[in-house]
């Protein structure tokens, strides 16, 4: 079985949650599936990493000429930019063979149209929609796109239940061409015994990663994070990650007086990640809207206590942990105060935690997308 993966990112190189989860879907399927062989068409990014998979890449206009950290930055420009790449990725992997076609997210749609009118069946996978992903009015066109991909699609994966009822209530796909495949996660990178011990300051630390957005509900834990301050003054909260949001949320934190305990890092290493998570007593995740939520598995994985929004795809699979409602900033501030101040509570989030994350391995995503092809193919 020849799958043509069609991708904007690909971890290592440019990768948030879409490049992380491409990755490892393809190298798991790889390990245990070796009948199964994939062909990558990405952005020309000099990617290097340890897939088997063929990769095409493609040359592009889509990414800045400044480089930060060694990576590019991801710049669409306009709506012409954008479908100028489909083009350029269509006729990449038009002569390549292949069974099926597998596109990621709306920035690959396109080119998988255009392909699949050649005959092939196409599978559409959204990791996201557009209206998870603005803080303002959704942009009509992106939601058009993404509309006409899972039309378009013979079968469509969603990587939530939450995800797959946005495209029926939103987009008014047939419910029976939506297949679900959660995210899972590299326990191997995560486990708790990796990272080297770090020395800690005194007090407590709640940690947050994620992109600096509305959506990512950063203001709430803000708020929260004064409430919790008045109780246990010493504890610091660190957010991990970068985004256009960040000046609004300095002067918030600002505002609020709580400036001296906040600490913005902007983008880290992976390496410095896995520190941030050993470091951490309790990780937070109060998304507004959260398609899944890869950094809760994350976190679990890392041995870490975790408090997640109700609103959030990984929800839906999670027991032990606390949920919350984003915007209850009292139920969350003190479920932030027990998690830090019990340790008993703690240690009972940690190991539970712990234990259930054993059961999200990429392993399992993998058997459940093959499961998706084998579906396609037999039908």
């Amino acid at each position: 079985m020849k799958i043509l993966m069609l991708v904007s990112e690909l971890w290592p190189v440019f990768s948030g949650g879409l490049g992380i989860a491409a990755y490892e879907l393809v190298k798991n399927v790889e390990s245990l599936f070796p009948q199964v062989t994939f062909k990558i068409a990405i952005p020309r990014l000099n990617w290097k990493g340890d897939l088997k998979a063929e990769i095409i890449e493609t040359p592009t206009e889509i990414y800045s000429v400044y480089f930060e950290r060694g990576e590019p930055n991801l710049d669409w420009g306009s709506i012409g930019q954008f479908y100028k790449f489909n083009y350029a990725l269509a006729r990449a992997c038009e002569k390549k063979e292949y069974d099926i076609i597998h596109i990621n997210d709306w920035m690959t749609v396109p080119a998988g149209i255009l392909l699949k009118e050649k005959g092939k069946p196409m599978i559409f996978h959204l990791h996201s929609t557009e209206y998870d992903r603005t803080n303002e009015k959704p942009r009509q066109w992106v939601v058009e796109i993404e509309k006409l991909g899972a039309q378009k699609a013979d079968l469509v994966i969603a990587n939530s239940f939450r995800t797959k009822r946005e495209l029926i209530e939103l987009y008014g796909i047939n419910e029976n061409k939506i297949r679900v495949v959660y995210n899972g996660i590299n326990l191997e990178k995560f486990a708790p015994h990796n990272p080297k011990k770090i020395k800690k300051s005194e007090g407590k630390i709640v940690l947050f990663v994620g992109r600096l957005t509305i959506q990512k509900g950063i203001w709430h834990l803000l708020q929260a994070a004064k409430k919790v301050l008045e109780k246990s003054p010493e504890t610091k909260f660190i957010f991990v990650g970068k985004g256009p949001d960040l000046p609004f949320l300095i002067k918030t934190s600002i505002e609020l007086g709580i400036e001296k305990s906040i600490i913005f890092t902007g983008k880290i290493s992976d390496e410095e990640l896995l520190a941030a998570y050993k470091m951490c007593d309790v990780f937070v995740m109060p998304s507004v809207s959260e398609p899944f939520g890869i950094v809760a598995l994350e976190a679990l994985a890392s041995g870490k206590p975790l408090i997640i929004s109700k609103t959030s795809g990984v929800c839906e699979i999670l027991k032990h942990c606390f949920k919350v409602d984003f915007w209850d900033i009292e139920i969350m501030a003190s479920r932030i105060l027990e998690t830090l101040n019990y340790d008993s509570l703690n240690y009972a989030l940690s190991q539970n935690g712990l234990r259930e994350v054993q059961k999200l391995s990429w392993k399992n995503s993998a058997k459940a997308c093959v499961k998706v092809y084998e579906a396609l193919l037999h039908a």
